[in-house]
């Protein structure tokens, strides 16, 4: 769960490219860019960048997104859940105001980003596995890959604004999302050279 401090500011990790850090001590701030997605992500960059396009597109109905952030960057809740340390990476821990940061259930983003349907629960989930079986659909993910299913695809987008519906649950570990990390949010940070 995500922790909140005395200020009501989320403490929170993430582990960026060394880079980051020399950006942020340059210029006091650090936002994603879309070409280090696809130095990152090689071939599957398309894949990611069209959920995340739908993530900026969304999340900007419910909080302020800077004009020059394209992109989120990623957060752990829980420290025990950062990723491990990495040669040419940074940790940092920050605390970031509310207003910045969307905390959401970390299994519901699972599924959009593997381009399935998102339930409110259990009945909703066999209720679409069903409705697949009966198209002989095999591959969820082909409704939103392929052009064959625009009324599935449809219906598949739509539950995915369950993102933010934070009275479903799917699972009890949280992450979050912001679309910059400021200088003065930096609490702590830890590299390896």
């Amino acid at each position: 769960m995500a922790i909140k401090t005395s200020e009501g500011n989320y403490r929170v990790w993430t582990r960026q490219n060394k880079a980051v850090l020399d950006e942020i001590k340059k210029n006091g701030i650090y936002r994603v860019k879309e070409r280090y997605i696809r130095k990152k992500l090689d071939t599957c960059a398309d894949i990611y960048l069209d959920v995340y396009k739908w993530l900026r597109n969304e999340a900007g109905k419910r909080m302020q997104i800077p004009d020059k952030a394209e992109y989120p960057i990623w957060l752990t809740t829980e420290e025990e859940l950062k990723l491990p340390m990495s040669k040419g990476f940074v940790f940092f821990e920050l605390e970031v105001p509310p207003k910045e940061i969307m905390v959401f259930d970390m299994l519901k983003w699972d599924y959009i980003a593997n381009y399935l349907y998102l339930p409110k629960d259990d009945q909703d989930r066999k209720k679409f596995k069903d409705k697949l079986e009966k198209y002989n659909i095999s591959v969820e993910s082909d409704i939103y890959l392929q052009d064959f299913y625009p009324m599935l695809k449809k219906e598949m987008t739509s539950s995915w604004e369950r993102l933010f519906d934070n009275d479903i649950k799917l699972s009890d570990k949280e992450v979050g999302i912001c679309w910059e990390i400021k200088d003065e949010w930096i609490v702590d940070y830890e590299k390896q050279d």
